[in-house]
């Protein structure tokens, strides 16, 4: 049997420079994964189209550098964000391709988006008379993307006033426009009605813009479900959930194999052996229909599995598929293993993922009424990562 000194591991120096021990549990990211996914994403483009790989809130949770740059050496054309701190952390190191704030930017950011050669992402009206100040006042050039509202209703200029921002445009020596963009509600649904819109309302920008003699270089509209699912894609796409092996619907798991990118594991810690009848945690809201054994799993809200979980989500271990029973707690949750052979305190389990895609994360967010880009933020922000290469 393994001493519970198995079940602690060393994790990384705070800030005074100590060493931190805690709970065994890690991220294991596999970045060869990531390469085979955008490979597989590839297959749906057409030939010299561009790849813009979204990842934004340190990468879906699976670490900003590490990703980048195995991104890097699969040559995609930049890398979409959301703000400018990411945008520097990639400049430091070293990246030199173009990088877009996708949801826009704030007026007092473009200083910094200046000197850091970010490409602004033009929202409105308002957001385009603040660039065009800064440029003028500084008195040198920039080139932007436009983003436009075509039916989702969250970031991107209104169509009603695409007339007005065209004339500023145009008597703005300054400013070029590089790229023109929208954002796709559920472009998973290729027949909605909504996706319909949103395609024909794009078209017409496109249209008015070329009237007047504007023709950007890029279109892009095209996310991991518009890729996967859409005829028209743009000449330039902004992959992001199927980069990280999870996908934008479960009808796409007909059209395209993906490769589970993030793996939650931890270990058993301590194992009850509780007669019919009798509770386990918190609540109670976990009562034994049999004689049951129970393994106590280190891992739960506090670093970001979903409580709504209790009594619903499963994982995997020595094999076999096993319940979560019981309440979640903020470090700790219940997994049945009475079916299991022989249980042993240290031994390993997967709670999401593994080589073989045991725990699915899609399955796994569908139990938690969540998705799958919720559960990778929510576990990244608080528990290490180990990353592998094959």
């Amino acid at each position: 049997m393994y001493s519970r000194s198995f079940c602690l591991r060393l994790y990384k120096q705070d800030k005074r420079g100590e060493l931190t021990i805690i709970w065994y549990k890690k991220l294991e990211i596999n970045l060869e994964n990531i390469k085979k996914n955008l490979r597989a994403i590839k297959n749906f483009l057409p030939a010299n189209t561009q790849i813009l790989p979204v990842i934004k809130n340190d990468a879906y949770g699976h670490g900003l550098l590490e990703v980048a740059r195995v991104l890097f050496e699969e040559k995609v054309f930049g890398f979409g964000l959301s703000e400018p701190e990411e945008a520097l952390v990639l400049r430091k190191e070293g990246f030199s391709q173009p990088i877009l704030l996708l949801s826009g930017f704030e007026k007092d950011w473009l200083s910094e988006m200046y000197n850091l050669k970010i490409t602004p992402v033009v929202t409105s009206l308002n957001t385009f008379e603040w660039l065009r100040n800064f440029v003028k006042n500084r008195n040198v050039k920039w080139r932007f993307h436009l983003k436009v509202d075509t039916g989702m209703h969250r970031f991107g200029i209104d169509l009603e006033e695409l007339d007005t921002l065209i004339e500023k445009m145009k008597s703005s020596s300054y400013l070029f426009l590089e790229g023109v963009m929208t954002h796709l509600s559920c472009a998973e649904k290729p027949e909605h009605e909504l996706t319909q819109l949103q395609l024909e309302n794009l078209k017409k920008v496109l249209e008015r813009l070329k009237i007047n003699g504007i023709n950007p270089k890029y279109v892009h509209f095209a996310n991991s479900g518009g890729i996967i699912f859409l005829t028209e894609k743009g000449n330039l796409v902004r992959p992001g959930i199927s980069i990280y092996g999870s996908y934008p619907s479960f009808k796409a798991r007909e059209l395209v194999k993906l490769y589970p990118v993030m793996s939650l594991k931890s270990r058993i810690v301590e194992i009850k052996k509780i007669k019919k009848g009798e509770y386990a945690g918190y609540g109670p809201n976990f009562r034994a229909q049999r004689d049951t054994i129970l393994g106590l799993v280190p891992v739960g809200y506090g670093d970001g599995y979903p409580r709504i979980l209790s009594n619903r989500g499963f994982a995997y271990y020595k094999g076999k598929k096993v319940r979560v029973v019981g309440n979640v707690s903020m470090k700790a949750l219940y997994l049945d293993i009475t079916e299991v052979e022989n249980p042993q305190i240290g031994d390993e389990v997967i709670l999401l993922g593994g080589d073989n895609e045991e725990v699915p994360v899609d399955k796994l967010a569908e139990l938690a009424e969540t998705i799958s880009y919720e559960l990778f933020c929510s576990l990244g922000k608080s528990i290490p990562r180990e990353y592998k290469y094959a």
